[in-house]
């Protein structure tokens, strides 16, 4: 019985169309700006970005203070505004997009992931409602550097 209901979501799974966007592929002038207002513009456009809301509907939880690991710095995204798609930009690497997640309808926004930040700089998250309307959050991350002394 277990063997037929894995048949039948695998099915239903290769049926089923993705509505995901290869924005690597659509909007490949965003993945190569190192400033976070071109990579957003470059993004969405620079009449929709023009009009991009500061919101509070959008939450940015990430470390505010010193972050030990550059390499491995936690972030979380939440947000109740029914979107297209969720960005989110740098100013602290050469390139300042860092990833685009397409949203589903009726999906949940609420990311955990981790980031990489080589210095201290400005994350800044980009929520894109079904209307249209770019809504952000950004916050500020001190990063540092502690290596370990130990004996030679």
């Amino acid at each position: 019985m277990k063997r037929r209901h894995f048949l039948v979501s695998l099915l239903t799974l290769s049926l089923m169309k993705l509505n995901a966007v290869n924005f690597r592929e659509e909007k490949p002038e965003a993945w190569i700006k190192s400033n976070l207002n071109s990579a957003a513009a470059a993004l969405y456009g620079d009449k929709k970005f023009a009009a991009i809301k500061e919101s509070t509907k959008v939450e940015l939880i990430a470390a505010k203070s010193i972050v030990r690991d550059p390499e491995q710095i936690p972030i979380q995204i939440k947000s109740k505004i029914k979107a297209k798609s969720v960005a989110i930009f740098q100013d602290a690497n050469p390139q300042s997009l860092v990833t685009v997640f397409t949203v589903e309808e009726d999906g949940i926004i609420d990311y955990e992931l981790n980031i990489k930040m080589e210095i201290k700089g400005t994350l800044f998250v980009v929520v894109e409602g079904i209307d249209g309307v770019l809504y952000y959050a950004r916050q500020f991350i001190d990063v540092v550097h502690l290596r370990c002394s130990g004996a030679q």
